[in-house]
């Protein structure tokens, strides 16, 4: 196994490690999940691990004791609070090398366009959305003119905006979310093509809890789409996971735990595996693990 290389870790050359996919909860948000009867079951949730783990300082910890040198953070908000949120993110992240923050908008918020610039400002590039906690639809009207709006703001700086998705495809189930604000992988595969300028990550490989046909139909091999491996290794089989991987290319994976619901000690292991059964080299692996996020992000 490419990645348990002790000769590799103890030298120069040892792995570079960025979990792209990290939360920092609130205790509600913790005990909201926990209280929905049969989700943490489904999706193979560590409830409690999460619990003790509303702390930035925890995530750090875990870094350092995993290796990893970056954890990306990803916030996302009601219209109201966006800028409050944001800017929590941003403090904690300024706290710790080991940290950086994507930033969040929605499209029904006062002063899209200058929390956009403001974001540039700061040297970020990313944003995280949950279309069914933020309740929008990914395919509206109102959406479009949103990402149309980071894609000119970009475009004006001369930089390439990433936009990453949260795919829990039963959301209206677990949290009665309303159907049309779910992001199941058509809506996701259509918006990726409506916005060539913008790089995408569909969250848990795609479609968390997704029927497996539907990845495989719609989201298709694309320049500006990519995959990150948070969650899924839970709730897909490991020949579906294995599948996914050999379509879309180790260039376009992107290594992530889900922190806290899953542990870095664990996560690492299960998703190097994965990687081993596909096929993936040692460079390639590399790209997974770190370098691909490196680049898309900007590190």
């Amino acid at each position: 196994m490419y990645f348990l290389s002790s000769q590799e870790n103890a030298g120069s050359d040892r792995l570079m490690i960025i979990d792209s996919h990290c939360h920092i909860f609130t205790k509600q948000i913790v005990t909201n999940v926990s209280s929905r009867a049969g989700l943490a079951d489904l999706l193979k949730l560590d409830v409690a691990y999460a619990g003790h783990c509303l702390d930035s300082r925890v995530l750090e910890h875990s870094a350092e004791r995993n290796n990893i040198e970056i954890c990306v953070l990803l916030p996302t908000a009601a219209p109201n609070k966006v800028r409050a949120e944001n800017d929590r993110h941003f403090k904690m992240a300024s706290k710790s090398p080991r940290l950086r923050s994507l930033a969040t908008l929605h499209p029904a918020m006062h002063g899209l366009s200058d929390e956009i610039r403001r974001v540039f400002d700061l040297g970020i590039t990313g944003f995280k959305f949950s279309s069914f906690s933020q309740r929008f639809d990914l395919v509206s009207g109102e959406v479009e003119v949103m990402l149309s709006s980071l894609e000119k703001s970009a475009r004006d700086r001369g930089i390439r905006p990433v936009v990453v998705f949260d795919t829990f495809t039963k959301a209206d189930i677990y949290f009665g979310a309303a159907h049309e604000h779910v992001t199941i992988p058509s809506k996701l595969a259509e918006t990726v093509r409506r916005h060539p300028e913008i790089n995408f990550v569909g969250s848990h490989m795609g479609g968390l809890a997704a029927d497996f046909q539907e990845l495989v139909h719609h989201l298709v091999p694309m320049a500006n789409f990519y995959f990150d491996t948070s969650n899924a290794a839970h709730t897909l089989t490991r020949r579906q996971f294995v599948e996914l991987l050999k379509i879309h290319g180790a260039y376009h994976i992107l290594f992530g735990t889900d922190w806290p619901w899953f542990e870095h000690s664990t996560e690492i292991p299960v998703i190097c595996s994965l990687l081993d059964k596909a096929g993936y080299d040692q460079s390639e692996q590399r790209a997974v693990f770190g370098e691909n996020a490196r680049k898309l992000f900007g590190f």
